[in-house]
C-alpha cells in the first residue's frame, strides 16, 4: 500500500468513526400517544440591576428577565465541545445546545407529527429551528400552530446542568428555570434575546435548572 492509499484508507476510517460517534451522540426519543397535551407555560419577570454574568473569552451575559418555560421538546441540536452558535450569533460561545419547544396544541403527538423540525443556519448569521410541514397544510392551520413553538439558544449554569441537559430527550416534557440574557462579545458584539411568545425569535437563556417528565 501505498502513501496515497494509507492516507486515503486512514481519512475514510476516522470519517466512519466520527461518523459512528455523531449517531451514538444523537438525543433520544420518548414516545407519545396522541391526545395527550400540556399547557405549557412561558413565564417572563423583569429583572433590574442584577450584574452581568461573565463567560469564557471576555464576554458577558445581561440579564434581563427571569424565566420559566415548560414544554415538549420537538427538537434537540448538542454542539460539539468548542462548537457553538458564535459562528451564526456573535458572542454565543458559551452556549452548548439549541432546544425547539412546543406549548399547548403543540405538545399533541397530532400535531406535532405533522412537522419536520430541523436546526440550521439562515441569512444575516442567525440560527433557528425550522418547523415544515410534512403533507399538505393550510396557512391558516400553520399560522395557528406557529406561534406554539419557540427556540431557546441554552446556556448552562453549571457542569451539573450542562449533564443533564446531555440527557434531554425528544418528546420529553421540559421545564427550564433561569434567566433571559442578552449576550455581549469582547468585541462588544451584542445578541439580544426575545422575551415574547410565538413572535418567531429565538430566547437566549442561562439555565439553572431542568426538570423532564413524560406528557
Amino acid at each position: 500500500m501505498n502513501v496515497r492509499d494509507l492516507a486515503a484508507g486512514l481519512a475514510l476510517t476516522v470519517g466512519i468513526v466520527g461518523g459512528v460517534a455523531a449517531w451514538l451522540d444523537r438525543p433520544g426519543s420518548v414516545d407519545v400517544p396522541p391526545g395527550r397535551t400540556d399547557p405549557g407555560a412561558y413565564v417572563v419577570r423583569a429583572v433590574a440591576d442584577q450584574a452581568p454574568i461573565a463567560v469564557p473569552e471576555g464576554g458577558v451575559l445581561l440579564p434581563v428577565a427571569q424565566f420559566e418555560a415548560r414544554g415538549r421538546v420537538l427538537n434537540i441540536e448538542r454542539f460539539k465541545p468548542h462548537q457553538s452558535l458564535v459562528n451564526w450569533i456573535p458572542g454565543l460561545r458559551p452556549a452548548t445546545h439549541d432546544i425547539g419547544l412546543g406549548f399547548g396544541p403543540m405538545t399533541d403527538t397530532a400535531n406535532v407529527s405533522r412537522f419536520r423540525f430541523t436546526h440550521e443556519g439562515v441569512s444575516h448569521g442567525l440560527r433557528a429551528l425550522f418547523a415544515r410541514p410534512r403533507d399538505a397544510m393550510t396557512q391558516a392551520e400553520f399560522d395557528a400552530l406557529a406561534p406554539h413553538i419557540t427556540n431557546v439558544h441554552v446556556i448552562p449554569a453549571n457542569d451539573r446542568v450542562h449533564a443533564q441537559l446531555r440527557r434531554v430527550k425528544h418528546g420529553e416534557l421540559v421545564t427550564l428555570r433561569g434567566l433571559l440574557v442578552n449576550v455581549r462579545d469582547a468585541d462588544g458584539r451584542v445578541a439580544t434575546t426575545s422575551t415574547t411568545a410565538g413572535d418567531r425569535d429565538c430566547e437566549i437563556m442561562w439555565l439553572e435548572e431542568i426538570l423532564t417528565e413524560r406528557l
